[in-house]
């Protein structure tokens, strides 16, 4: 520990008033002089108001002793003084003060202090002997023992009485902080504190030259107020309580809550702005802003928030397995991990094993008992993929499960339950499996509670600027970093693709594109080779009654043709020729789009 005295020989000093060992090490580290144990400052860190430790809400010596000697003695090098109350008349003060020194403080003050009362309060503490009197003798046997002293102080003839009695520094406070959400508004102007301070430090000073002088409290909430009071009165230091941890934490506090707040708030608009340029199914991987994907993402939204079985269809690369997650992270069940398993997969002969698990010895080689997956998809989901390679057999075990939930595992009478949410997905037709007798028609009715149909590529053109606009840097980053974009030739090709591997197609397409990208834009000459023409209109699906609608994409042939118009500076020649179109045709479809 330092020693006191060391205090004398600075020019300035600064006290800190608290009441945890956070704050201790906090201040240590600033450069604070000395410490001030307080009661109030323990009251602070809890929640309550300086002004709280006036109350006889607990003993203060002992809660004072109790903290101090915890937590702040054994860990901070700096000169420490005791807050001691003499409120109670049953105190006895060379006790204290003997109490005190035995448990290595340097020194003392008396704080709580009458000194904050006024009026008939102070007068009948006066005449009750727990007055500034009784302040004064306490600091009085403290320096017998050889502590040093701080005497808190308000007005001149406190001063005066503190200083005669031999105190080592005063401390003129001006009362409870005025400052942060739970400051108490000051009677005092800072420049009125600045002139009382100056008159008390003045008549000190012509007394006792080697008492020290600080300031605290009421309307000196910053240092350049600190500053500035000492530089009228000629303070030798000032003391903060609520300045030093209450206020600082409490804009800290804000600050942080804000800027973490505006992180969200952020993240919200970012959302938003991805959701404005990629479609609602953006976090879901599911792009596109066209009719028929935002239906999709729609029907996911609505369908996640209850238990019902779902059946997921369309062709293969179109995201199936994307739309059944979405499906799951939607739901209140995205807490767990959802279980998938894909039927085409897996051997027929071990898929029922995989599915409802099975007994040590079921079958050759089966040595220990294994959970299904159904055991493991109790309380989240079960996606089944390509659900039409099941076989008739375990059809009618899986129909079981969907009507009350219960399974036995192979090699297993007794009855299981799983409540798992299931979620089926295939790119077969079931309707045309029921005609053919491949497939169950009752569980085809209990699995196509609600269908959810993923539009091939095909009918959702005006979603691959968008698309291409999302993988090509992901892609990029991953194979050939110097890639920024895409140019409108080779827009114009994929456009005109088929797409019958749809976005798994598409994405191959341009994971080769890139590869041979020499450039950081890629050409029509980087994409392969792809088939222009259209397929036939698909056939009606079963249930629909009619048939597919016709495909329109005006909004992105807009934005192929004002990327176009961008880059050449709006001069219609030079951009039909980019486009490969006539001039006429160039200019009705900039009057039909709004770009003239």
């Amino acid at each position: 520990m330092a020693n006191a005295s060391t205090l004398d020989n600075r020019r300035f000093l600064v006290g800190a008033a608290i009441g945890t060992g956070m704050t201790a090490k906090a201040a240590a580290q600033g450069g604070a002089d000395f410490l001030l144990a307080l009661n109030a400052g323990r009251l602070r860190v809890q929640g309550g108001p300086s002004i709280s430790c006036m109350l006889p809400l607990a003993d203060n010596n002992r809660a004072v002793m109790s903290f101090s000697r915890a937590e702040i003695l054994t860990r901070v090098a700096l000169p420490v003084y005791f807050g001691a109350c003499v409120f109670d008349p049953d105190c006895d003060l060379e006790r204290l003060v003997q109490q005190v020194a035995e448990a290595g403080f340097q020194g003392i003050c008396n704080f709580p202090t009458v000194v904050h009362f006024d009026g008939a309060m102070r007068a009948r503490l006066e005449r009750n002997g727990v007055g500034l009197a009784r302040e004064v003798r306490l600091l009085q046997l403290a320096r017998q023992v050889g502590l040093k002293t701080c005497g808190y102080v308000r007005e001149l003839g406190e001063a005066l009485a503190m200083a005669d009695a031999g105190v080592d520094m005063l401390c003129i406070n001006y009362g409870w902080n005025a400052g942060g959400v739970s400051g108490v508004p000051s009677r005092f102007s800072l420049d009125e504190a600045a002139e009382h301070a100056r008159v008390i430090c003045e008549a000190v000073r012509a007394r006792h030259p080697a008492v020290r002088c600080t300031v605290e409290g009421g309307p000196i909430t910053t240092p350049d107020e600190a500053k500035k009071v000492a530089q009228v009165s000629g303070a030798n230091g000032y003391i903060g309580g609520s300045t030093i941890d209450r206020i600082p934490l409490e804009a800290a506090v804000a600050e942080t809550t804000s800027a973490y707040k505006a992180v969200a708030q952020l993240q919200h608009r970012l959302h938003n702005l991805k959701s404005e340029w990629l479609g609602d199914g953006h976090e879901f991987g599911l792009i596109g802003r066209s009719a028929a994907i935002t239906e999709v993402v729609k029907m996911i939204r609505k369908v996640a928030q209850s238990d019902i079985s779902v059946l997921v269809t369309g062709e293969n690369g179109t995201g199936k397995e994307l739309a059944a997650r979405a499906i799951h992270l939607s739901s209140p069940r995205r807490h767990q991990r959802l279980v998938a398993v894909n039927c085409a997969a897996i051997p027929r002969e071990l898929l029922e094993s995989e599915l409802f698990g099975h007994e040590a010895g079921a079958f050759t080689g089966a040595h220990k008992a294994r959970i299904g997956r159904f055991e493991q998809a109790h309380g989240t989901s079960l996606m089944l993929d390509e659900i039409g390679d099941l076989e008739l057999a375990l059809q009618a075990k899986l129909l079981r499960v969907l009507e009350d939930g219960s399974f036995e595992r192979l090699g297993s009478n007794t009855p299981r339950h799983s409540d798992a949410r299931l979620i089926c997905a295939t790119n077969r037709s079931l309707h045309a499996m029921v005609a053919e007798g491949g497939f169950r028609e009752d569980l085809l009715y209990r699995l196509n509670s609600v269908e959810i149909r993923l539009p091939p590529l095909r009918e959702r053109i005006e979603d691959i600027p968008l698309l291409v606009r999302h993988l090509l840097p992901r892609i990029a980053d991953e194979v050939n970093p110097r890639v920024r974009e895409m140019d409108a030739s080779a827009y114009r090709v994929l456009m005109q693709h088929p797409w019958p591997g749809n976005v798994r197609e598409l994405r191959n397409v341009l994971e080769r594109a890139v590869v041979m990208c020499d450039d950081v834009v890629v050409t029509v000459d980087d994409l392969p080779l792809l088939d222009s023409r259209m397929p036939p209109p698909p056939s009606p699906r079963p249930g629909t009654g009619h048939a597919a609608s016709a495909v329109a994409m005006p909004e992105s042939e807009r934005e192929w043709i004002l990327d176009a118009l961008r880059r050449n500076r709006f001069r219609r020649q030079a951009t039909a020729v980019e486009l490969g179109l006539s001039r006429k045709t160039l200019y009705n479809k900039m009057r039909r789009y709004g770009l003239l």
